[in-house]
């Protein structure tokens, strides 16, 4: 339910060119910032799991319980699967002759 929550925000985000590990702070921070709505599950749960402290003006996160560490840890792995997906997707687009360029030109 959070990934998939969290994957629909990345793929708006996509669109932005915004990196994975950028979104992912910024959705963990605009759910944390607010009180969730009743009917808000993933707000409710990310509320319950997950702590926002700030330290030297950086914004760090962290579980509020083992489930809550698990939650994070999953999420960042969500983040670098997704970042190598779009790797993977970019080298098979390219060809070898983008990279053939005469130097000086």
């Amino acid at each position: 339910m959070i990934l998939e929550a969290f994957s629909a925000y990345l793929k708006l985000e996509q669109n932005r060119s915004v990196q994975p590990e950028q979104a992912l702070l910024t959705w963990l921070t605009r759910i944390l910032l607010m009180p969730p709505a009743p009917d808000d599950m993933v707000g409710r749960v990310i509320h319950t799991e997950i702590r926002m402290l700030e330290c030297e003006g950086r914004a760090l996160f962290e579980g509020k319980s083992r489930t809550g560490s698990q939650l994070l840890k999953s999420l960042i792995g969500f983040c670098r699967s997704f970042d190598h997906w779009q790797f993977t997707r970019w080298v098979h687009e390219v060809r070898a002759s983008d990279f053939n360029r005469k130097f000086g030109s």
